[in-house]
């Protein structure tokens, strides 16, 4: 009768997360990279988003970059949807340019509202420009974002995470960052970025959205390589996976910093 309940349990949460795609980084995770990112700026650049930001007062960076999340959902950005992820082929083992759909994808996206970051006056569309460009870089390092349609980035398949039902995406989207306590700490990934070398924050800033995309697909990968129907997840996939993700956090910062810096730096003088 036990096992009968299960096996409901999880068809149930099939149907669930399979009525919606993959979302993104989890609301943390979007704020603490954006976060962590604009302490990475220069003073002149930090400038040039404080403006930005200004046009609509009360709305930090951090909550902004949540905002393409909650915007796809109005009629006016339903075309973004698309936007948040990439689909490649099952048997992939690289991202290519030409896996990016017809409607648009993370790549052509980011490519978008770069060009537009440095080619707009200071209005209202580059002030949304600048939220989306920020929240598709996120999003292009949580590996499930750069995964297979079949599956919706891992929201089918559905594992039991600290005995919790949950799917694969609900996993690399919030839960690990939950159990490493970025929902308790706004500040974390600031913290642990201090902490990281010099040296290694260059070495992250090398490649670009491609490359990035492939480091993502790469993890997606072994995760599936692990992956069995109902399998749970405990203490020690915490161990094993909570470094990744918390290095993909780290990564998306750095990276966000760093072409924020060559996206306004440029436009502002």
């Amino acid at each position: 009768m036990t096992k009968l309940i299960s096996i409901k349990s999880l068809l149930l949460l099939c149907c669930l997360f399979g009525a919606s795609q993959a979302s993104a980084f989890s609301r943390t995770g979007h704020q603490q990279v954006c976060q962590a990112a604009y302490q990475l700026l220069s003073d002149d650049t930090q400038q040039q988003v404080d403006a930005l930001l200004a046009l609509k007062p009360g709305q930090s960076f951090a909550d902004g970059c949540v905002w393409p999340d909650e915007a796809r959902g109005e009629a006016a950005y339903r075309y973004t949807a698309p936007h948040h992820f990439i689909n490649v082929a099952r048997k992939a083992r690289e991202v290519k340019a030409r896996d990016c759909a017809t409607v648009g994808c993370l790549l052509s996206a980011i490519q978008h509202h770069g060009n537009l970051l440095k080619k707009l006056p200071l209005n209202e569309p580059k002030r949304q420009s600048l939220l989306f460009f920020s929240h598709f870089i996120a999003d292009l390092h949580q590996p499930l974002h750069v995964s297979y349609a079949a599956d919706q980035g891992g929201n089918k398949t559905a594992v039991y995470f600290l005995k919790q039902p949950s799917n694969l995406h609900g996993v690399w989207d919030r839960a690990l960052l939950t159990e490493l306590g970025y929902e308790q700490n706004e500040n974390l990934l600031t913290e642990k970025l201090a902490k990281v070398s010099a040296k290694e924050q260059q070495l992250w800033r090398q490649g670009n959205a491609l490359s990035w995309a492939n480091e993502s697909l790469a993890q997606t990968i072994n995760i599936y390589q692990h992956y069995r129907p109902g399998m749970l997840l405990d203490e020690s996939a915490v161990k094993r996976d909570g470094p990744i993700a918390e290095r993909r956090l780290q990564q998306a910062a750095v990276r966000l910093a760093a072409l924020l810096e060559q996206q306004l730096k440029t436009n502002a003088r």
